[in-house]
């Protein structure tokens, strides 16, 4: 079972632990410092990514006459709630080491592009993609996430926009700015090397949730 840390905190590389690991005296203060510094330096670009990507992703909203919008200011996301879903089809839980437990969701879901709405990928007509949500995008993520979860007691935020996240039969619409896509990346086609998703593109997902389990 795997899980997914809380959302929107600075990740450590694992293999640079694992190695530091092995190594006597190793300068856990210096490597802190320059994680430290290197998530802020992220943060100040991300902050950069969003507002100038935000007003876009408005006018791709207006401009295709979206109705019933939510928008997230502090994240420049826009989402539209298409179908709530079976509420007691799933339920989202952190595990014992404090992560979340991520569920494998199979979908139906539709890529595009903003603001040109370029379709980049979608499933094929009848049939459906499975992935686990600890190995997809951060807007997934939040898209999947409720903004809750009862720990010991305790109401955790998890960065996720809605109240009980998706489940079996839920449908949404996003819009999301580039970091909490594919940043300032350009994504290719692994067969043809073109690109298919250039750096800093806002991205427009449909999904619909045919199942969720662990």
């Amino acid at each position: 079972m795997k899980n997914i840390t809380k959302l929107l905190m600075a990740f450590l590389c694992l293999g640079v632990l694992f190695t530091a690991c092995n190594k006597d005296n190793f300068d856990w203060d210096a490597y802190y410092k320059e994680q430290t510094e290197k998530q802020r330096v992220q943060d100040s670009i991300n902050k950069k990514r969003i507002e100038d990507q935000f007003p876009i992703i408005k006018k791709y909203v207006a401009d295709n006459q979206l109705q019933n919008v939510q928008y997230i200011d502090s994240l420049g996301l826009a989402y539209q709630v298409l179908a709530a879903g079976d509420e007691s089809s799933y339920t989202y839980s952190f595990s014992g080491n404090g992560g979340i437990v991520a569920p494998n969701a199979t979908v139906k879901y539709i890529g595009k592009l903003v603001p040109s709405g370029t379709i980049f990928q979608q499933t094929e007509d009848g049939k459906t993609a499975t992935f686990n949500l600890s190995k997809v995008i951060p807007a997934w993520q939040i898209a999947f996430l409720p903004k809750s979860i009862t720990y010991n007691g305790k109401e955790e935020k998890t960065g996720g926009i809605t109240t009980n996240g998706l489940k079996k039969g839920s449908k949404i619409r996003f819009i999301t700015p580039s970091p909490w896509a594919y940043g300032d990346n350009d994504q290719k086609d692994s067969s043809t090397g073109n690109v298919t998703i250039p750096a800093k593109s806002p991205l427009d997902f449909t999904i619909e949730v045919v199942d969720i389990k662990n």
